[in-house]
C-alpha cells in the first residue's frame, strides 16, 4: 500500500512539473505579443511632445516599465518607483499616463483605483500598439511659490550649539555648504527615500545636541501652505543600530517660532511630512539635527504651496 501511495506522489510530481514547464513556455511565447515595440514608444512620445505644458509629467503604469524612459521628450519628467500609483504629483498640474495594461500582474484596477482620486481625464485614451497613453488633469497640484531647494544661492548655513545661539559658520560651494570639521554640509542634489527619487536639500547632521541650519533671509511668500518633507536616504532609513536616535527637522519664522516639525525615528523608512497654513512672508530657518549623525544623511523637501487645484486641503 504504501508503496502504492509513494508511486502516485511521484507521478503527481510529475505531471505538476510538466504542467509548470508548458505554462512558463507559453508564458515566453506570448509575453512579445504583450510588449510595445520601439515604433509604439516613438508615437507615444510624439504624441507627448506635440501637446506639452510647462509642469506636465509622464507618469508609468506598471511603475517598472523603465524602456519608456528612453523616448520620452526632454523636459517632461518619467515617474515610475514602487509606490508611484499613489504619488501625490503636487507639483503637476497634467499627468500623462503611460500605461501598459496587458502585462503579467499589471494591477491596472487597483493602479486606477489609487490614481483616479482627484484626477479628471482630459481627451480620450490613446492607444499605440499595446501602449495606452491618457492625459488627466491633476486636482492634487498646489503651485510652488517658495522651494528651500530652488533658493539655496540666497540661503547662509552655520551651526548652532542650542537654537539661537551660532556656533560656527559654513562655507559655500558649488550647490551647497561645507561647515567646519566636515561632518555637517548641505547639499542640492537628487537622493531616495523609500524608493522614490526626489531633487532636495540633503543635509548632514553636525551630531549631539547641534543643529544644522539653513537661514533664508531674503523671506518666503505668504501662501495657502508650509510643506515640510523629510526622510533618511538610501538603505540608512532601514538601520536598527540600537545607538541611532530621532532624527528631527523643522523649520522657524522670524521670531523664533515653529512652522513645522518632522521626527523620523530608526528604521523608519517613508517620508514624513508636516503641512501647516502659512499666512504670511518672511525669513524662514530650515534645521536639522541628529544625535548621532552616522549615516544620517537626511532629504528635507521645504516648500511654500499655493492652493490645490481641486480646492482640496
Amino acid at each position: 500500500m504504501e508503496g502504492r501511495l509513494q508511486g502516485l506522489a511521484r507521478r503527481v510530481e510529475a505531471v505538476a512539473l510538466v504542467a509548470a514547464g508548458a505554462l512558463a513556455l507559453l508564458f515566453h511565447l506570448t509575453l512579445p505579443s504583450k510588449l510595445p515595440g520601439e515604433p509604439d514608444f516613438e508615437a507615444a512620445a510624439a504624441a507627448v511632445a506635440q501637446e506639452k505644458q510647462p509642469g506636465d509629467v509622464v507618469l508609468l503604469h506598471p511603475w517598472w516599465t523603465e524602456r519608456a524612459r528612453l523616448f520620452m521628450p526632454d523636459g517632461v519628467p518619467v515617474v515610475g518607483f514602487l509606490g508611484s500609483d499613489r504619488a501625490e504629483l503636487e507639483t503637476a498640474p497634467r499627468i500623462w499616463v503611460l500605461s501598459q495594461p496587458d502585462l503579467p500582474r499589471a494591477g491596472a484596477s487597483s493602479f486606477w483605483d489609487a490614481f483616479r482620486p482627484g484626477r479628471a481625464p482630459l481627451g480620450e485614451e490613446r492607444r499605440f500598439g499595446t501602449l495606452r497613453l491618457s492625459l488627466h488633469r491633476n486636482g492634487r497640484f498646489r503651485p510652488t511659490l517658495f522651494s528651500a531647494a530652488e533658493s539655496i544661492a540666497r540661503a547662509r548655513a552655520y551651526v548652532e550649539s542650542s537654537p539661537g545661539v551660532k556656533k560656527a559658520d559654513c562655507a559655500p560651494d558649488p550647490g551647497g555648504f561645507s561647515c567646519p570639521g566636515g561632518a555637517a554640509r548641505v547639499q542640492v542634489v537628487w537622493r531616495e527615500v523609500h524608493f522614490e527619487p526626489r531633487r532636495c536639500v540633503s543635509m548632514y547632521p553636525p551630531g549631539g545636541d547641534d543643529r544644522l541650519v539653513v537661514e533664508f533671509p531674503d523671506g518666503a511668500p505668504a501662501g495657502d501652505r508650509l510643506s515640510l518633507e523629510a526622510g533618511v536616504v538610501w538603505e540608512w532609513a532601514a538601520y536598527t543600530d540600537p545607538r541611532l536616535r530621532p532624527v528631527r527637522a523643522g523649520v522657524e519664522g522670524a521670531r523664533g517660532e515653529a512652522l513645522a516639525q518632522v521626527s523620523i525615528a530608526p528604521a523608519q523608512e517613508r517620508w514624513q511630512r508636516d503641512a501647516r497654513p502659512r499666512a504670511e512672508a518672511g525669513p524662514l530657518k530650515l534645521w536639522l539635527s541628529a544625535v548621532v549623525p552616522d549615516n544620517r544623511e537626511t532629504c528635507v523637501d521645504l516648500r511654500i504651496q499655493g492652493p490645490a487645484a481641486g480646492g482640496g486641503s
